[in-house]
C-alpha cells in the first residue's frame, strides 16, 4: 500500500469519526418532554440537541360551523280572470261562471323557522390514510409527535445536535 492510500484511508475514518452530517431513524420514547431514541447504546436525544421542523410541530384549525335560522318566509299569488262554464248539447244554454274574483294562494313556507345545514360539520382530516379526530372543536391538520412515532433524523454540528425531519410511515 503507497503512501496516497494510506492517506485516503486515514481521512476517511476520521470523516467517520467526526460524523459531520448523518440521517437517521428515531423512535419517540416520550412526548412532553420530548426524547427520541436513535439506538439502544445511546440515552435517548432530548428536547435540548433537537430542531423541530414544521412537519413534525402541531398545527390545529378551529372546525367551523356556520348557520342561519330562517324565518317569516311567505310566497303567494293572486289569481283573476278565471272562470268555467258548461254547455249543453246544443249549446243554447250554458252554466253560469262559478269562479269570477280573486283567490289568493297560501303561503307554503310560512310559519316557521328553517335551520341552514352545517357544511363543515362532516369534514375528515386524514393522515396516511387514516382519519385525524377532531378535538376540543379543532381539525389537528398536523399532530404533535407522540410516543411511538418513527421519525427521520439528521445528524448536525458532529452528532451534538440532530433536526427532526418528519415522521415515517411504515
Amino acid at each position: 500500500m503507497n503512501l496516497a492510500e494510506q492517506l485516503y484511508r486515514m481521512m476517511q475514518a476520521n470523516q467517520q469519526a467526526m460524523q459531520p452530517t448523518d440521517l437517521a431513524i428515531g423512535t419517540v420514547t416520550a412526548a412532553d418532554p420530548l426524547s427520541i431514541s436513535i439506538n439502544a447504546a445511546m440515552e435517548p436525544l432530548r428536547r435540548e440537541v433537537l430542531y423541530l421542523t414544521t412537519a413534525v410541530v402541531e398545527k390545529k384549525i378551529p372546525v367551523l360551523r356556520h348557520g342561519h335560522t330562517i324565518s317569516g318566509l311567505g310566497h303567494s299569488h293572486t289569481v283573476t280572470g278565471l272562470s268555467h262554464t258548461h254547455a249543453y248539447e246544443d249549446g243554447a244554454k250554458t252554466t253560469g261562471s262559478a269562479l269570477d274574483g280573486e283567490y289568493t294562494t297560501s303561503s307554503g313556507l310560512g310559519g316557521g323557522s328553517f335551520p341552514a345545514s352545517e357544511a363543515l360539520a362532516d369534514i375528515v382530516v386524514l393522515e396516511d390514510g387514516e382519519s385525524l379526530p377532531v378535538e376540543g372543536g379543532y381539525i389537528i391538520f398536523n399532530r404533535a409527535l407522540a410516543e411511538g412515532d418513527k421519525v427521520l433524523l439528521l445528524r448536525v454540528q458532529h452528532g451534538q445536535k440532530f433536526i427532526v425531519l418528519s415522521r415515517i410511515f411504515e
